[in-house]
């Protein structure tokens, strides 16, 4: 008998004879259902097609030579009907280019008249399992088009956050940005050079906060769309990066070696974002240490791609932790340590995936970090 648990979880299994030699039909129907499956029979196609439980059967076995259509036809009308039917083609005139046929047709196995019976249930039950393993199969594209359409909900979410976020923000900060500017303007004069120092930083501290409020605006608008990709040449979108990451370093702490850098297809204000956040990471990182080391400098990765690579001498991290420093809200250092929310490489992974690109990172504890962007050379 056969075990029906290793077949499916469901009840007996269901199979529907299609042939037109009565005695074959009979012999075959009293085999298997003494066998313990339960078994429907019909002489036609049109009685099989029309045949009421239908949609309940787990297994089609049709004769090749039938009245008004062939078996192949058959099969592959009913599983149009109901993708999750198994089907085995039973044949008089077995050949190559029959089974090809029948294979092609949606068949899972064939059998050659005149056949044993024992040939017949062995044929039986791996038709059913692999019914199961199709169902399975749909099962799971059927759950994960719903998990994609439900993170594709939560993005949109996420992004129309962001937006508000950010076009929230940005009056505050433009209010900030002025009050300064206009301290500024009346008594920046009669101020020390210093304390005028600090006014002008101040004000270019806003400039560049709006800058990156309205870069974060239009990111969190394009959402999962296009994103327009223009010819950038790294070299100077790093000189601004530098001016903004280390004005306050004491130049005898800090040391910066900038390689010769390609341009590459991007968005300048998001890939601003991603280099300023990467460096701003290397100089916070390697604070503890007497000298602050950073290089910047670029790899080709086959004829289309470069790698660019910013390594610093810093604190590191362990190696087996590296993807976690990509997802939100991860911190391989403590607060009391090192300041920060955890956002930073996670908005640098996605920006980077938005173009086309990838970001890793290779490191170890005590020996400093080497993040590696990959983009696409203009």
């Amino acid at each position: 008998m056969v075990e029906h648990d290793d077949i499916d979880n469901k009840s007996t299994p269901r199979l529907l004879i299609v042939d037109d030699e009565d005695l074959l039909v009979r012999t075959l129907q009293t085999f298997l259902r003494m066998r313990g499956y339960e078994v429907e029979t019909c002489a036609t196609p049109a009685q099989a097609l029309d045949h009421p439980a239908l949609s309940q059967i787990d297994l089609l076995l049709a004769d090749l030579q039938l009245p008004q259509m062939d078996g192949i036809e058959l099969i592959g009308q009913a599983q149009a009907r109901h993708p999750d039917l198994s089907a085995v083609l039973m044949t008089g005139h077995a050949s190559v280019d029959s089974a090809v046929q029948a294979m092609r047709g949606g068949a899972v196995d064939y059998l050659q008249k005149p056949f044993a019976l024992s040939a017949l249930e062995a044929v039986v039950v791996r038709a059913l399992k692999v019914q199961k393993l199709q169902r399975a199969n749909r099962a799971l594209q059927a759950t994960l088009l719903k998990r994609n359409a439900e993170l594709t909900t939560v993005n949109q979410d996420l992004d129309a956050f962001a937006a508000r976020l950010a076009h929230d923000l940005r009056g505050p900060i433009n209010n900030v940005r002025g009050i300064v500017a206009f301290l500024r303007e009346e008594i920046g004069a009669d101020l020390e050079t210093d304390l005028q120092e600090l006014l002008d930083r101040a004000v270019r501290s806003g400039d560049q906060s709006l800058r990156m409020v309205s870069d974060l605006l239009d990111f969190a608008r394009l959402g999962h769309g296009h994103l327009r990709l223009v010819p950038l040449p790294l070299e100077p979108l790093l000189t601004r990066c530098i001016e903004a990451a280390a004005p306050n370093l004491p130049p005898e702490r800090f040391y910066l070696e900038i390689g010769p850098l390609p341009s590459v297809l991007g968005h300048e204000g998001l890939l601003f974002q991603v280099f300023l956040n990467l460096l701003d990471n290397a100089i916070k990182y390697s604070a503890p240490k007497p000298q602050t080391r950073v290089s910047v400098v670029a790899h080709p990765r086959g004829e289309s791609h470069v790698d660019v690579v910013v390594s610093d001498n810093g604190v590191g991290f362990d190696p087996q932790h590296a993807e976690l420093l990509f997802r939100p809200f991860q911190r391989l250092h403590s607060r009391s340590e090192f300041s920060g929310a955890g956002m930073g490489l996670a908005n640098v992974k996605r920006i980077v995936e938005r173009h086309g690109g990838q970001v890793v990172a290779s490191g170890a504890p005590g020996e400093g970090a080497t993040i590696t962007v990959t983009l696409q050379l203009a």
